[in-house]
């Protein structure tokens, strides 16, 4: 089967949304499938290939707020495919799918709303037209707005990672200080304020954050305003395939998030597969489904720095605690949520539409896992 997926970005950029469009296109290959990616390329245009995978990169010539103006980006109209794979939000993929001549079956995975609400139009063509609409959880589903409408349509498949590259990561050294890791984006939805006011109150324990961002200036004045500078480790944007080196100095991760635009928590699942406990907050989205209260990790109420403090205490002055839910969160991820898992269902769902057939009514969430 000849598979296209049109991105945004590909590898080696680094995000969520990067790292699924990878996993999906290096585990159809590694199932003996033809996959080619066109994605943009902001430092130059350059072709590729990796893990079986074509990738064709279209040169940016400027962008429009978070959309990429890349004329070459169109002529991904051209290629030959079985199955046309897109990935929103991403305007230029849209229009590459209602120009592309043929009757090649379209399948849309939603990552998140469009912003811009001019393009909606497109979007909401481009769903009309595809044969299934591919989201994460079901609590994805419930909170997007596009999707409103559009359910019929809708296979729920999580996301996967190749937890092959986090189950080496070692332990941290002993005899050393309890260390905590934030990896992610530097915006204010990420709640990383929380974090160091909630860092300020826990003063045994210690923190890495890796990733850049707007909010960088600000977190660091607040920052030092706690007294806490001699406690957190700022180490920028970070390569993608040196973040398991990172995740090894770190005894658990805090992702602290104050608002649903965290649809799911990537980064929980890649500490999770390193065997490393989660703290997550309590947001209706799919981290629910990733971080189980209890079993892998602890939940704390949105914006509460008391039970975030709480929990980070909990965590800091208790190893066997931290090494029986990593030991339980690695489990859960290779059960559910790996790359190769990922790639199967999706050639599932191809071959599906290919055929014509109606959806299996297949929903295949991740299961849930209740602690003792």
């Amino acid at each position: 089967m000849r598979i296209l997926h049109l991105a945004k970005y590909y590898w080696p950029r680094s995000g969520g949304m990067e790292r699924v469009v990878q996993g999906l296109a290096e585990g159809a290959a590694a199932l003996g499938h033809q996959v080619e990616v066109v994605a943009i390329e902001t430092q130059g245009a350059r072709d590729g290939a990796g893990g079986g995978t074509r990738v064709q990169r279209s040169f940016s010539v400027g962008a429009l707020g978070s959309s990429e103006i890349a004329p070459g980006y169109l002529m991904s109209v051209l290629k030959r495919a079985d199955i046309v794979h897109v990935h929103h939000p991403h305007v230029l993929a849209d229009l590459a799918v209602l120009f592309r001549p043929g009757r090649a079956p379209v399948v849309v995975t939603h990552h998140a709303d469009q912003s811009r609400g001019f393009l909606r139009p497109v979007v909401r063509t481009v769903l009309r037209r595809a044969a299934a609409i591919v989201v994460p959880s079901r609590a994805h589903l419930a909170l997007s707005k596009e999707l409103r409408g559009f359910e019929a349509k809708a296979e729920v498949i999580p996301f996967g990672i190749d937890e092959r590259r986090w189950n080496v990561v070692p332990p941290p050294a002993p005899g050393q200080p309890p260390r905590a890791i934030f990896i992610g984006r530097l915006v204010a939805y990420k709640g990383v304020d929380i974090l160091l006011r909630a860092l300020e109150r826990v003063p045994d324990l210690r923190l890495d954050v890796v990733g850049a961002g707007p909010e960088m200036a600000r977190l660091k004045t607040l920052m030092r305003a706690l007294a806490i500078s001699d406690r957190v480790r700022w180490f920028g944007e970070y390569p993608d395939e040196d973040l398991p080196r990172r995740m090894a100095d770190a005894d658990f991760l805090v992702l602290p998030s104050v608002t649903v635009e965290e649809m799911f928590g990537l980064v929980a699942l890649e500490a999770m597969a390193a065997g490393r406990p989660v703290i997550t907050t309590a947001l209706p989205s799919a981290v629910r489904e990733v971080n189980v209260k209890g079993v892998t990790g602890l939940e704390v109420p949105l914006r509460d720095v008391e039970a975030l403090a709480e929990a980070l205490e909990l965590l800091g002055r208790d190893p066997r605690l931290r090494q029986k839910m990593g030991a339980a969160g690695r489990q859960r991820v290779k059960e559910q949520f790996t790359q190769a898992r990922m790639a199967q269902l999706h050639v599932e769902l191809y071959e599906r539409v290919r055929g014509g057939g109606a959806r299996s009514g297949r929903v295949p969430t991740p299961a849930p896992i209740t602690g003792s």
